[in-house]
């Protein structure tokens, strides 16, 4: 198998988000052509229900481009709202 995109064993979530989501399709594009190699439907179901969840997690990422991964840290600068806030 050919890896390609960086160093073996870097962390996804180093990546900036554009990276992480187009690594993610990438993943998916390489589950969807081995299951088009698979002669097993098994198997193939597998490669495209990975495939999918690969995908599912692109947008993701997309999405949540603002949004902080588990773990990481995020400076406060902002004002956050309270329950003494509320009217």
């Amino acid at each position: 198998m050919v890896r390609s995109g960086g160093p073996v064993g870097q962390l996804l979530a180093s990546l900036p988000v554009e990276q992480r989501a187009d690594r993610y399709r990438q993943y998916a594009a390489q589950a969807l052509i081995r299951s088009k190699a698979s002669t097993d439907p098994a198997q193939q179901a597998e490669y495209i229900a990975m495939a999918a969840g690969w995908q599912a997690l692109a947008v993701e990422a997309e999405r949540s481009s603002v949004a902080p991964l588990p773990g990481e840290i995020v400076s406060q600068d902002r004002d956050e709202a309270t329950s003494d806030d509320l009217p």
